[in-house]
């Protein structure tokens, strides 16, 4: 059945299974809907299925009631026990992929609310039709808000074009415990110079050293670079250039990189899950895109600033850099340390 954008909102019964994004970024681009979601159905118990790596971005969510952690989310055998074992009789489907609502079909799911994608329809009960084009509301965002509004919950409120998502949308009650952060007092400003989609979307290492170096020299701060294991390469060469600088790439894990953003007292990143949390958690930040569209992708707050320099061919989407990589050569350290002295200026007053 589809679903037209003004049809009567689908029943929700008392428990309710979300099966949300795999990836860092994605997941908090659908925290707006999760929480819209719980507001709407307060008396619902709202359960995530997640990889297991994100588990402690979802326990963090005063709106989840339960995190069913996957260890294994991209293999049917080890998921569908899981699922089959909880009894649901509905799930949201965030993914668009045909293996999610393959798996939510054979662990017993008989209804599933997911976007009409040709490949799965047979699978999925509820089918929501794609919302029309809207300049105010390209952030990847407003699709997964969207998608619950079939569920009743309400529709974003309506912006103006270019202006960012509502500020405080993703401010998160239960906060991370900051004894499981990996740094001392005081705050420190974390660098975090990966992307795991491509070269396309890394700044240059260089570069965030150099702005590392001199916030730390004119800020007296701390100094910490992250990031995932496959970030290693390009965060040991940042190190190195910071004097007294602390290189944790792959050596903590989400809990602990969790609680470090959100007490950070600047994150400087690329367009990625760094930037996501940083957004998530209110922490002032500058990303640097190049091949990606911060109007699709950006992130959800404003206290993370946003430094582009835009050039015919971007954006691109594109893994690597076919041509001279002019989107992020042109910007500059001195454009995003400007970024950087107004984000600490504002988080002050």
């Amino acid at each position: 059945m589809s679903l037209p954008s003004k049809s009567a909102p689908i029943p929700v019964p008392d428990r309710l299974l979300l099966r949300v994004p795999n990836w860092l970024g994605d997941a908090v681009m659908a925290l707006p809907a999760v929480r819209a979601l719980k507001r709407t159905h307060p008396s619902t118990e709202l359960s995530v299925a997640a990889p297991a790596a994100l588990a402690p971005l979802w326990a963090a969510c005063p709106f989840v009631d339960r995190v069913i952690p996957l260890a294994h989310p991209r293999r049917y055998r080890s998921t569908v026990p899981v699922l089959r074992r909880e009894r649901f009789t509905m799930a949201v489907l965030f993914p668009n992929s045909f293996r999610s609502a393959f798996e939510a079909r054979q662990a017993g799911i008989g209804q599933l609310v997911a976007f009409d994608t040709p490949w799965r329809n047979l699978l999925v009960s509820h089918r929501v039709l794609r919302r029309p084009f809207d300049p105010r509301r390209l952030h990847q965002s407003y699709d997964y808000l969207h998608l619950v509004t079939a569920l009743g919950a309400p529709d974003a409120p309506d912006l103006e074009e270019g202006e960012p998502i509502e500020g405080g949308l993703l401010k998160m009650a239960k906060v991370v415990d900051p004894s499981s952060s990996e740094i001392a007092e005081p705050p420190p400003i974390v660098i975090c110079p990966g992307a795991a989609y491509g070269p396309a979307k890394r700044w240059p290492s260089a570069r965030f050293a150099e702005v590392g170096r001199t916030l730390a020299a004119r800020h007296a701060a701390p100094i910490v670079v992250m990031g995932a294991g496959g970030d290693a390469p390009a965060a040991a060469e940042v190190a190195a250039a910071i004097p007294g600088a602390r290189d944790l790439a792959g050596k903590t894990d989400l809990g602990a990189f969790m609680a470090t953003i959100a007490r950070a007292r600047l994150v400087i990143t690329n367009d990625s899950g760094a930037m996501h949390l940083a957004a998530a958690f209110g922490t002032p930040g500058v990303a640097v895109f190049g091949s990606t569209e911060p109007r699709l992708t950006g992130p959800i707050d404003p206290c993370v600033r946003v430094e582009r320099f835009h050039v015919p061919c971007s954006p691109c989407f594109l893994r690597e850099c076919p041509l001279d990589f002019a989107c992020m050569e042109r910007v500059t350290p001195a454009a995003v340390l400007a970024s950087c002295e107004a984000a600490l200026a504002e988080a002050a007053v």
